[in-house]
């Protein structure tokens, strides 16, 4: 799975990622002006099967109903602590399936959702410790 970091994620969580064999890159520059539709678009567009962001409300604004993009939301942006979990980023990423919208808490439930045959699908992962700030 391509995986793309979103601009306001810690770059540095590509390499943590990278080191665990995801295959992770950058936020492209030109994509920083997108709104949040355009930009689900343009990550399939490039081949990105998954968006790692801190934006909870992307799901909200945008339906991923018959996509392949899956959008993973993190608690928060601060670096050290994100880092600190780049393992339990790397699960949940393995165990995104397409147009889900997965989001990771504070608390470290990670719940998925996705719309399958038109009816609403909700998923917990194991959670996993923590985020502390």
């Amino acid at each position: 799975m391509r995986v793309v970091i979103d601009e306001g994620v810690p770059r540095q969580l590509v390499q943590a990622l990278t080191e665990r064999g995801v295959d992770a890159a950058r936020f492209p520059r030109g994509w920083v002006s997108l709104s949040n539709g355009a930009l689900i678009r343009a990550c399939e567009a490039a081949g990105f099967d998954i968006l790692v962001t801190n934006d909870k409300n992307i799901a909200d604004q945008q339906s991923l109903h018959g996509r392949r993009l899956t959008v993973i939301a993190l608690p928060h942006n601060r670096r050290r602590a994100i880092l600190e979990r780049a393992d339990d980023v790397a699960d949940t990423i393995r165990r995104a399936g397409p147009g889900a919208h997965i989001v990771i808490e504070l608390d470290g439930t990670r719940t998925a959702r996705r719309l399958v045959g038109g009816q609403l699908v909700v998923e917990q992962f194991p959670t996993v410790p923590h985020f502390r700030f």
